[in-house]
């Protein structure tokens, strides 16, 4: 779950436009200087409380998905809290670890429709 292919604009408005199905989903856009560049969400998955978040690749290094990550998870107080990050994605395994998440496990995720085939770390935050 870790390594997205983009949705569609449709695809993406439907989905976020969706009553959510549990109160563990939430989801929140992250603005920067007052423009949208990301999104961060919680949603259940895998019988786990999950955590993902986006930002736009022009933004990336800038500590937005840190402060961003921080806040949410002071506002979403639900634990465990689970993430998952591409292995070769080094800056959001670093995102996660100074948000104090810790790895406990890795695999091999298979592509999908909407995910690409990786090795994944999966991250738990107590």
């Amino acid at each position: 779950m870790s390594m997205v292919y983009p949705l569609s604009r449709d695809k993406f408005e439907v989905r976020w436009n969706r009553t959510p199905e549990s109160p563990h989903e939430v989801a929140r856009i992250i603005l920067f200087d007052g423009v949208v560049v990301g999104k961060i969400a919680s949603f259940v998955a895998e019988d786990a409380v999950c955590v993902g978040y986006l930002i736009a690749q022009d933004h990336w290094g800038k500590g937005i998905a840190t402060q961003a990550l921080r806040m949410f998870i002071d506002l979403f107080e639900h634990r465990p809290l689970i993430a998952h990050a591409a292995k070769s994605n080094i800056g959001s395994c670093r995102v996660l670890e100074k948000c104090g998440f810790v790895k406990v496990d890795e695999r091999d995720s298979p592509e999908t429709e909407r995910y690409m085939a990786c090795v994944e770390v999966i991250y738990e935050l107590r």
